[in-house]
């Protein structure tokens, strides 16, 4: 979904009635994905040193029901509920990042189809136990770096994952930029749902928590 050019440098203040630093993650609740593409286009991008920790992450409207759907698939029943984003820089212009998942799991396999499975195995030896004990995983690594944005061209904060994972998390792409020091604006994408013409937003919510790690190392970076 491209900005008609006239959307492109609205004054943010025009989509929540509100000062950009007095804007909480209830105000973006409240707009539609329309509004939200054309609220990104007006915000800069973080610099790569103030992404650090572990920032709360919530799904904001994604358009069509069929996002929606692929969306709960993806980041809530697969490998559990979506809880965080954690970025650690490595420089000026990259770094590198994990999600964090709740999850029944002892062990979480990244593979999308391969934890699909276990999963579903997960459900049916849940029926047959009276204590299923939840943890943290941190897993789904990624890429960071600053680049052109591919809605408008312009500077954002960005979060590869082809390099850490499978098919089809490997075809998602994140674009981030800042609404203030603890809120954050994400597009996300995925190559095998149209890329950008069909982004799905979300939130990032600050402060964030300390940096941890991922559950396995980083391959040698």
């Amino acid at each position: 979904m491209k900005q008609k050019p006239e959307e492109k440098r609205m004054a943010p203040e025009r989509f929540t009635g509100k000062n950009l630093k007095d804007v909480r993650y209830e105000d973006l609740m409240k707009l539609n994905r329309k509004q939200l593409m054309a609220l990104f286009a007006g915000l800069d991008a973080p610099s790569m040193s103030e992404m650090r920790g572990e920032y709360r992450a919530a799904l904001l409207d994604s358009g069509h029901i069929i996002n929606r759907f692929l969306a709960r698939m993806y980041l809530h029943f697969t490998w559990g509920d979506w809880q965080h984003k954690a970025f650690e820089p490595l420089g000026e212009t990259r770094g590198h990042g994990y999600n964090t998942f709740i999850t029944t799991q002892s062990k979480l396999y990244e593979n999308f189809f391969l934890a699909f499975l276990m999963k579903l195995a997960n459900i049916v030896i849940s029926l047959f136990r009276l204590n299923n004990p939840q943890r943290m995983a941190r897993i789904m690594l990624n890429k960071t770096s600053m680049v052109s944005s591919v809605f408008d061209g312009r500077l954002s904060f960005q979060l590869s994952y082809r390099d850490y994972n499978t098919f089809f998390t490997s075809t998602m792409t994140d674009e981030v930029r800042k609404v203030n020091d603890r809120l954050f604006l994400g597009i996300g994408r995925l190559t095998i749902t149209l890329g950008r013409f069909n982004p799905m937003p979300f939130v990032l919510i600050g402060p964030p928590d300390p940096w941890v790690g991922p559950d396995i190392p980083y391959p040698r970076e």
